[in-house]
């Protein structure tokens, strides 16, 4: 899984990136044409608590990749488009972070002139549509000359993708992103070649004071919140000045200054999750004494092509596959208590693979 951390200037996006990935990336209005990145593991308690169970001498937690993508300035699209560095970095992810300015600081003056998180987030939706049109407008374009020249399939997959792309048109030209769009299997098939950024999946981060940690209610949001109901986006507060801090110190700090100042959670376990939920990703285990390890997989995922995250020769020689949940290992304490209890199923190809469930994959080649 791969995260584009976006947002206009100054917002804290590289605080938000430093806090999650425990990185020390240079903060304060970041504009190279170079992106942050970094390679993060996913925190899992329950793989944590497998690991000491099994003794193993390996565990491999799932990982995620975050691209801390430089500031945008509002009317960029517009102007002169995305530098290419930017727009590559853009396009390759699987889904937005974008970083909302809630903090106030005098030394650090917002690029608008004033604190306006609804504001800011619609400017932000804003450049992603243009962007996203220009694509279309082209496209378009290209097609028109073209399709004359075409017969038979090539030139009917020209209309249906015109067609689409129309709609698309439609859609931005009125302000509004593309992944409202409800698209049937065989329209994702036409547009499998674009990555349109208004489609991806989004998740807003409304990086707060210090003084806001732990309000049940924080004036400021509501008509944040508001817009972002009324698009679907999820909201996550997050605090990236203090996360950056926490993210710093050692595990018994950590703990130590969260509890001092009453968080449960830290931000980077919260973003994580709220992107896995996000992109409706979930994670299953293979366990042993060798290795205990998270896959990812998107919720939904039948046993067989589970099988293939992890070898393609396992899902073609797939037999059954040996399912235990996890809270059943935990309840009972080990796998064969498990199995004894009956809570160890046989599952065959079709079996959505649910999150948490420990599978031992039996296979022939």
């Amino acid at each position: 899984m791969q995260v584009g951390i976006v947002g206009l200037s100054l917002t804290g996006k590289t605080s938000v990136f430093n806090a999650v990935s425990g990185g020390s990336a240079q903060v304060g209005g970041f504009s190279g044409n170079e992106a942050n990145i970094a390679v993060v593991s996913v925190p899992d308690e329950r793989q944590s608590w497998l690991a000491e169970l099994y003794k193993t001498k390996k565990t491999t937690y799932a990982t995620v990749e975050l691209v801390d993508v430089a500031g945008v300035q509002a009317g960029q699209a517009k102007e002169g488009g995305f530098n290419p560095a930017m727009m590559q970095s853009l396009r390759q992810v699987d889904a937005l972070v974008h970083v909302v300015r809630v903090f106030d600081n005098p030394s650090v003056p917002h690029p608008e002139g004033s604190i306006d998180p609804c504001r800011d987030a619609e400017l932000f939706e804003l450049e992603l549509i243009i962007a996203d049109l220009g694509v279309v407008e082209k496209r378009l374009e290209k097609i028109d000359a073209e399709i004359g020249r075409k017969k038979g399939p090539e030139k009917q997959t020209l209309e249906q993708e015109k067609e689409l792309l129309s709609k698309f048109k439609e859609q931005l030209t009125s302000e509004k992103p593309l992944r409202t769009v409800e698209l049937s299997d065989e329209e994702q098939k036409l547009i499998r070649g674009y990555t349109f950024l208004s489609q991806k999946p989004m998740l807003i981060v409304a990086n707060i004071d210090e003084s806001d940690i732990g309000k049940e209610k924080i004036d400021k949001l509501d008509k944040l919140q508001s817009f972002a109901d009324s698009k679907e986006i999820p909201v996550l507060t997050f605090c990236a000045k203090t996360e950056m801090e926490i993210a710093q110190l050692d595990e018994a700090d950590r703990a130590e200054f969260m509890t001092a100042l009453g968080i449960v959670e830290s931000g980077r376990e919260k973003l994580i999750k709220a992107s896995y939920a996000l992109l409706r990703l979930i994670a299953f285990f293979t366990v042993g004494e060798d290795e205990v390890k998270a896959w990812t997989i998107t919720r939904g995922t039948q046993a067989q092509e589970a099988a293939r995250k992890i070898h393609s020769d396992i899902a073609r020689g797939f037999i059954r596959a040996e399912v235990a949940p996890y809270e059943s290992i935990r309840t009972l304490g080990t796998w064969n208590n498990a199995k004894d209890k009956g809570q160890v199923r046989l599952e065959g190809k079709e079996y959505l693979v649910a999150d948490g469930d420990c599978i031992n994959f039996r296979f022939a080649v």
